[in-house]
């Protein structure tokens, strides 16, 4: 029966379709066709069989649903005059609603043809369904090396930790505010491979223990780093917290504890974000983690250092050890804009391509400007 139900919505999404594509045509077509094709084409690909999910009905009204507001939304232009203007005879708000609604159809074209998928996949086991959600388009060669930019400079940043030495190695990112910093230590603090805009983990792990410190919240009034307070942060996050018994210890007890922690561990310690213009804290705690750090292949300790300020760079790690962050090329920073402010990105491609590739070049391959620069741009065009 429910076969019978899904094949029913089945023919009348299709029959619906062909009918608004017969009534609307040349400029006075039905917005977002292609989407709905794009679903068409799925379904006359998929098979309804009694093993095909009746849950899929939802995704079918959604899409009839759909197709019948954009039929009443072009026939609602048809009258208007302007259809050639930058509005191309739409408010705003109704650009608002097929942004909404191109999203949704994008969805159900993944879910139907995720079933469809697995569906083939298990026709004649008894394993119940589990589908597995595909990127619905193809990327051109451009946008597939869109992200290979971080990719790039964490392989780098690894190679070197690992490939100069055993026992204690450090490196320092550099690179103005915005260039992503911070983001980079993290995908190599995590190892994960950066593809197609998804973060997908490496196995097996480089460290036993990792630990991270958020220098700019160390700071105390006079901006001056309180090394007790970073150890013991650090202690915490390798389960060694419990030997502090609330007692009022010194630094040198303190770094003791934390040596015994760490001695023949594999680590991992990034200091995030070094502001403060003395540094005797870090020299005083490296000494520590070089004297623990063993060379005999039973443990190491790696640590990265993010900072934009060049000369405390040197003094602290040598300039052997700093890594001068590349901004995104300009493909990277495109990508970025098309995949997480789709409105704005669709927006300046059809009425401003020139404003799009302005934001591009003034953000210079830093990815805190575009986001803020677009994020405002966005949320203008919403409450408008």
């Amino acid at each position: 029966m429910s076969a019978d139900h899904l094949q029913f919505l089945k023919n009348k999404f299709i029959q619906d379709l062909e009918e608004a594509k017969e009534e609307h045509t040349g400029e006075n077509e039905i917005p977002l066709l292609s989407h709905f094709l794009g679903i068409k084409g799925v379904l006359e690909a998929k098979e309804i069989t009694s093993s095909t999910p009746i849950c899929l009905k939802n995704c079918l009204y959604d899409a009839m649903s759909a197709l019948e507001e954009c039929v009443v939304l072009s026939e609602k232009r048809e009258p208007r005059k302007k259809k050639d203007g930058p509005m191309r005879g739409y408010t705003l708000a109704e650009h608002c609603f097929m942004h909404k609604t191109r999203r949704m159809l994008l969805r159900i074209q993944r879910k139907l043809a995720a079933t469809a998928e697995t569906g083939a996949s298990t026709s004649s086991s008894s394993v119940s369904l589990v589908p597995v959600i595909k990127r619905p388009f193809s990327l051109d060669e451009d946008v597939r090396i869109a992200y290979d930019n971080f990719e790039e400079q964490k392989t780098k940043i690894l190679y070197r930790l690992q490939n100069r030495g055993k026992g204690f190695q450090e490196i320092v990112i550099l690179g103005i505010g915005g260039s992503g910093k911070t983001t980079l230590a993290r995908l190599v603090s995590c190892r994960q491979r950066v593809s197609w805009g998804l973060e997908i983990p490496l196995g097996p792990e480089l460290w036993d223990i990792k630990i991270w410190i958020h220098l700019f919240k160390k700071r105390s009034s006079g901006d001056v780093v309180e090394l007790k307070e970073i150890i013991k942060d650090m202690l915490k996050q390798c389960n060694e917290d419990e030997q502090l018994d609330d007692e009022d210890l010194s630094e040198d007890e303190l770094l003791e504890i934390l040596g015994n922690g760490l001695k023949g561990q594999k680590y991992l310690i990034v200091f995030d974000g070094i502001w403060d213009i003395n540094i005797d804290w870090y020299l005083k705690l490296k000494q520590k983690l070089k004297s623990v750090s063993s060379v005999d292949g039973h443990g190491y300790g790696h640590v990265i250092i993010t900072t934009r300020l060049p000369l405390k760079a040197r003094m602290m790690v040598g300039p052997r050890n700093l890594y001068h962050i590349q901004p995104l090329p300009p493909s990277s920073m495109e990508f970025r804009l098309q995949n997480n402010y789709e409105l704005l990105f669709d927006v300046l491609e059809r009425y401003r391509p020139k404003m799009k590739d302005e934001i591009v070049d003034r953000c210079d391959g830093l990815p805190l400007a575009l986001y803020i620069l677009a994020e405002a741009m966005e949320k203008r065009i919403w409450d408008q």
